[in-house]
């Protein structure tokens, strides 16, 4: 009996020295599990009460990040690529108070993509605004960006087109290797559409492009020349193979927790 006894211990010794070995390895495993990524930031910025001349401009040079006469709203929708009708809450002064921003790049070796300057602006919103988020799934009122029946009209960007432009006027669009989706947004701001409008083409990839349309509100003056272009909506079935259709559209919503005003320099 006494010589089973000893066997089972030495055999319980030899499972325990087994079950340490197998954890050993996980516990250590766990110990080398790599720190969060740092947020990205600029390495400084300087924020101004606006004088409201009627523009809202950002711009960049690779140096410096700017932006001119926007709100805290115009800002969030900026800095999440979302249109303004997307943010709500938070106090009266978001979307009355605007400012002026001129904000230094980091001098790193990585590449600065427009991704990395996007999440530079969002560190900046916390960090000098307070600003707390909360996102929402909604339904609102808008229009799908969806193909005609008789396909797109639109060129293919090259290849080796990387950079990625629109520029928009009252009555005229010029696009540079654009996607459905910022095209969609393009549109959401356009103030002859007058709602949001989501991308539903499955279109992928960038496209170059033109639109030439007439003003909702045409020129009332008596010597103005007569406009023979069509709307908006008949232009972007007409020249780029596309259709804006009415419908309840879905949105990721932005929820202002928090906000304070800034102090200015």
């Amino acid at each position: 009996m006494l010589s089973l006894a000893i066997m089972i211990n030495c055999d319980m010794r030899k499972l325990a020295v087994g079950i340490v070995a197998v954890i050993g390895p996980i516990v250590a495993g766990q110990a080398q599990t790599p720190a969060p990524e740092k947020r990205a930031e600029f390495e400084v910025a300087s924020i101004r009460r606006a004088v409201d001349d009627g523009n809202h401009d950002t711009d960049s040079d690779g140096r410096q990040y700017r932006t001119h006469n926007l709100s805290l709203k115009r800002l969030i929708a900026t800095a999440y690529e979302i249109d303004m009708r997307q943010v709500s809450g938070g106090p009266n002064w978001v979307d009355a108070d605007s400012y002026d921003i001129t904000a230094k790049m980091p001098n790193d070796a990585a590449p600065l993509t427009h991704e990395k300057v996007l999440q530079m602006l969002q560190s900046l919103l916390a960090d000098r605004f307070q600003l707390l988020i909360h996102r929402e799934a909604r339904q609102v009122s808008g229009y799908e960006l969806v193909v005609a029946k008789r396909g797109s009209k639109m060129e293919r960007a090259k290849p080796d087109q990387k950079d990625s432009n629109v520029n928009s006027n009252n009555t005229h669009l010029k696009a540079e290797n654009v996607t459905m989706e910022k095209l969609a947004r393009s549109l959401s701001r356009n103030r002859d559409v007058g709602e949001l409008v989501v991308d539903e083409t499955g279109l992928m990839g960038g496209f170059n492009f033109e639109l030439d349309w007439s003003p909702e509100r045409p020129d009332s003056r008596p010597d103005a020349s007569p406009d023979d272009r069509p709307s908006i909506f008949t232009a972007v079935q007409e020249q780029l193979g596309l259709k804006l259709e009415s419908a309840k559209v879905p949105i990721q919503a932005i929820v202002i927790d928090r906000a304070v005003k800034p102090e200015v320099d």
